[in-house]
């Protein structure tokens, strides 16, 4: 799938194989761009609100409360959708990294056991974690040490990188990410027109453009259904 996505998608060579320590029988090289959210939601926001758009807080309880307000509702509440759409099939994935300032490093590696070593803006992350039906939001050092352990072994000059910071997140994952439309009633008898868009596990950077542009398509066609009618 990805030899036809990226612009260039290849096995490794020998002497790139060598570029990680280690015994590597198979490795794919690809070029591809990097989103960081710490960067790139700011941004986003400020397009957003530059075109018009009105960012505003609000706790709410259930997505009912909004049909006062607005035509359409897309839920983008992410792990939050678990209580707010009562969803039992929505379960964290817990996530552990650690930041580094590595700058000699300029190419991502990914390996076995989920280990990945990726250069941001600011900082390389090393990682990292995928624990299944765990809340734990804190930093675990058997966590941290296993990223170590994993990461120092395919590149050993990252021994000599300084220590940012560590992070932990839990990813909103579902066996099929939830992207469709929905009516809810009031008990008033007022109808809600819902998109949800959520349940993109650890994957939501990459498959958000996708299933951004198929929620879009959800809105029009509910406003196209209102027009029929």
């Amino acid at each position: 799938f990805l030899e036809h996505l990226l612009p260039v998608y290849r096995r490794a060579t020998e002497d790139e194989l060598k570029l990680c320590q280690g015994d590597w029988k198979y490795g794919s090289f690809f070029t591809t761009c990097v989103t960081e959210s710490r960067l790139f939601l700011p941004y986003a926001a400020k397009k957003f609100t530059n075109a018009g758009g009105i960012i505003t807080y609000h706790h709410l309880d259930a997505l009912t409360q909004l049909a006062d307000s607005y035509d359409v509702v897309v839920n983008c509440s992410g792990f939050g959708a678990k209580e707010l759409c009562i969803d039992h099939h929505l379960v964290p994935i817990r996530g552990q990294v650690i930041k580094v300032r590595a700058p000699w490093i300029k190419m991502a590696f990914y390996g076995d056991y989920d280990t990945y070593i990726i250069p941001g803006f600011e900082a390389v992350t090393l990682g990292g974690c995928r624990q299944f039906d765990s809340y734990n939001t804190e930093i675990c050092r058997y966590d941290s040490m296993a990223i170590k352990k994993r990461c120092y072994d395919m590149l050993p000059s990252l021994k000599k990188a300084k220590v940012i910071r560590e992070m932990v997140g839990l990813r909103p994952h579902r066996a099929v990410v939830r992207v469709e439309a929905e009516f809810l009633t009031k008990e008033s008898g007022k109808k809600l027109k819902i998109v949800h868009n959520y349940g993109h596990g650890g994957y939501g950077v990459t498959t958000a453009p996708g299933t951004a542009k198929y929620a879009v398509k959800l809105v029009r066609d509910l406003f196209t259904c209102n027009s029929k009618l």
